[in-house]
């Protein structure tokens, strides 16, 4: 007997933050998944994209999925969605034998680059939402590091592309492992306080697409790809998850603006404070670690100087520096941090937290 279902909470548990429109859960930001346990033989499910693309950038950008069986860390297959809609098949036991398994299916790819959505699954058995197992909660806000962008690609070898992007072994998914935490990545490629990415030879902010303002919504770019009036966007209810903890790691892409002027260094600061402020206020319990550094600290002083500021007041704000990345340690495509660099950031994060007795 087979039993079709939507992907929605009755029948999965969501995490991350994802949208469900119109009978469709889309997975936008990198960790997205749905969990659920069936009773039976196999899985398969009906997945939509958004990319129609042609080569080369069909390969460049094409959205990849992972599955995970029974809480195995590693992924029992990993594969790219084509465009438009077909469906997959998602796991199938080994023996053929009906047996009780836990199925995890996760994006991999980053919101920027690539939407995906659940149609509907099918599994040839009955099934039910899993429950968390954890009261261990992390949020991370960041840009392209947090996305695990070129993590698995090779400087002066690749340039950036999904199939090497792999945020579950960045240093925020390494970093919630080792807790048990439940977690979820609030990250965009490019993305900044007060200006994202420009060229050296750019004057302007670019402020198109920052995150203090895409922090507030559920998912505002897949809103945006639906259609959907801003007026209409859903505002994520922060109680949805109540974090105890919240890493940020921004500044890498301010950098490529502020550039050491005096005064767009203020404004990046002022800016910085102004965010943390609203995530306190959205997060009142919550411990908040504002980390930047692998990719270059030369806005560190100003987010250790806003944390001081506000921690006059707020005692549980803190600041810390990763490491900056080492040539010997590898480094990814396009100079993102990889592999090892992440593990050493998750190290010191870890550290960092046991210090601060965040969860006991």
């Amino acid at each position: 007997m087979e039993y079709k279902f939507k992907a929605d909470d009755k029948n999965v548990r969501v995490l991350g933050r994802t949208l469900y429109r119109n009978d469709i859960r889309y997975l936008g930001y990198s960790c997205t998944a749905v969990e659920f346990i069936f009773t039976g033989t196999k899985v398969s499910a009906e997945i939509f994209t958004d990319w129609e693309l042609d080569e080369p950038w069909k390969a460049v950008f094409q959205p990849y999925v992972a599955v995970f069986v029974n809480d195995s860390e590693v992924p029992y297959k990993r594969f790219a969605v084509d465009s438009g809609t077909n469906t997959y098949e998602i796991f199938k036991t080994a023996d053929g034998k009906p047996a009780e398994t836990k199925i995890r299916i996760m994006k991999l790819s980053e919101n920027a680059f690539s939407k995906l959505g659940i149609v509907s699954v099918t599994t040839d058995g009955e099934h039910r939402p899993t429950v968390s197992e954890s009261c261990r909660r992390i949020e991370f806000v960041g840009d392209s590091i947090t996305c695990g962008f070129g993590i698995e690609g090779i400087f002066g070898k690749d340039n950036f592309m999904t199939s090497q992007e792999n945020p579950w072994e960045n240093y925020a998914a390494l970093t919630a492992r080792h807790f048990g935490a439940d977690f979820e990545l609030v990250s965009w490629t490019s993305i900044g306080v007060i200006s994202n990415s420009v060229k050296e030879d750019v004057d302007e902010p670019a402020t198109d697409w920052l995150m203090p303002p895409l922090y507030d919504y559920t998912d505002r770019a897949v809103e945006g790809y639906l259609g959907v009036d801003d007026k209409d966007k859903e505002i994520w209810d922060n109680s949805r998850f109540a974090p105890q903890l919240i890493v940020v790691n921004l500044g890498t892409n301010d950098k490529d603006y502020t550039r050491g002027v005096p005064e767009r260094v203020k404004a990046f600061e002022d800016g910085y404070k102004a965010f943390i402020e609203k995530i306190r206020c959205k997060n009142p319990d919550a411990f908040i670690i504002c980390a930047l550094g692998a990719m270059g600290q030369e806005l560190c002083p100003q987010v250790e100087n806003a944390v001081a500021e506000l921690s006059k007041t707020d005692k549980k704000v803190f600041s810390m520096r990763f490491d900056v990345q080492l040539e010997e340690d590898g480094i990814g495509a396009e100079m993102h941090p990889a592999l090892k660099t992440h593990r050493k950031m998750a190290d010191k994060l870890i550290a960092k937290i046991e210090e601060l007795k965040i969860f006991g």
